[in-house]
């Protein structure tokens, strides 16, 4: 009778047991997974941080000559020797440090524009270098009868001759405008992104 009495006890006891055992396996799993996450997380679930390539500067440096290379084939009037001359490019890093993946680079371009006229027309161009390309932030020109300055795809002209400036987008302007930062924009670029 005590024998019976106890029995429903010692299955109680049992699955106390049971309990137990499973509480503790799952304890020592945890800890097991605290001292090493990476083991025991599918790799497939773990976080990734998307990483942009890092260019050396010496790359950056050889495509901006490169650029450079491919305004020398660009004609600026119907003179044969109506071209740039003298170009000299500069490249330097702009945030970060050499091992930083999110480097970047501005850029300038300086150059002498070889047309018919009394004076040394010049002509300076920035760039900056994001996402792998360079890109053409604007730039100036200047001769002796008149002042270019570029932002993006627009201009603004300066003359001598006319006391008003004017401002227009370079897809608008005429045949007759032969600045080089049109030609630079599109033949060279792609609308002022590397191709």
């Amino acid at each position: 009778m005590i024998l019976s009495q106890f029995a429903p006890m010692g299955s109680l006891c049992r699955w106390l047991s049971l309990a137990c055992v499973l509480l503790m396996g799952v304890g020592w799993g945890s800890v097991a997974m605290a001292a090493n996450p990476t083991e025991v997380a599918p790799k497939a679930l773990s976080p990734v941080a998307e990483v942009v390539p890092h260019t050396p500067q010496t790359v950056a440096q050889q495509r901006l000559e490169a650029i450079g290379e491919a305004m020398q084939t660009i004609r600026l009037c119907n003179r044969p020797n109506c071209r740039y001359r003298d170009i000299s490019v500069e490249v330097r890093p702009i945030s970060g440090t050499d091992s930083d993946p999110t480097l970047e680079y501005e850029g300038t371009i300086n150059a002498i524009i070889d047309r018919p006229s009394g004076s040394l027309d010049k002509a300076h161009y920035r760039l900056a270098f994001r996402g792998g390309r360079w890109q053409l932030l604007g730039g100036e020109e200047v001769s002796d009868v008149s002042s270019f300055f570029f932002e993006g795809d627009t201009y603004e002209v300066f003359s001598t001759y006319s006391t008003r400036s004017r401002k227009e987008k370079l897809a608008d302007a005429r045949s007759s405008l032969r600045v080089g930062y049109r030609e630079l924009y599109y033949r060279v670029f792609d609308q002022g992104r590397e191709r």
